[in-house]
């Protein structure tokens, strides 16, 4: 048993049920008419429940032992460095070369990183891309930036 993430998970147990009440207070609506206390109400929800998870995980395994250090052992950091940078350089391209070219090229790198081979690479940041495309542009009506080349 974490005592750690048993006393963090009844903090956010607690601090989701405030949520949910002051959501409610604001009004949630339905799906086809959310109300402002809409989203507050679903993603306090979705805390909650994975907050009652981890604590009755905890709760159940009682004799499991974490061992700090062992917990920072075998880190891959330069993956962690490399995702951080790829993001700070996705945020600033973006609004340069538009959605499709940055948002390939983050894919393309964060799949990298998986090791995959390199036609699965391609295939699967071409396939995300386009997907997030026609969810934003086409089923949300969502404007996405375009290059200044407007292409």
């Amino acid at each position: 048993m974490d005592k750690r993430n048993i006393t963090s998970s009844i903090f956010f147990i607690l601090l989701a049920a405030f949520v949910l009440l002051n959501s409610l207070s604001m009004g949630i609506g339905s799906f086809s008419n959310p109300q402002p206390g809409f989203l507050l109400f679903t993603t306090s929800l979705l805390l909650m429940a994975t907050c009652v998870m981890l604590f009755a995980a905890n709760f159940y395994h009682r004799n499991t032992e974490i061992n700090l250090a062992g917990l920072w052992t075998n880190l891959n950091w330069h993956k962690n460095i490399i995702v951080l940078f790829s993001l700070i350089v996705y945020t600033t391209a973006v609004p340069i070369i538009g959605y499709i070219s940055a948002t390939f090229a983050l894919m393309a790198v964060l799949f990298g990183l998986g090791e995959m081979k390199t036609w699965t690479i391609i295939v699967s940041s071409l396939l995300a891309v386009f997907l997030s495309y026609g969810l934003f542009q086409y089923l949300l009506k969502i404007p996405l930036p375009r290059s200044v080349w407007a292409f």
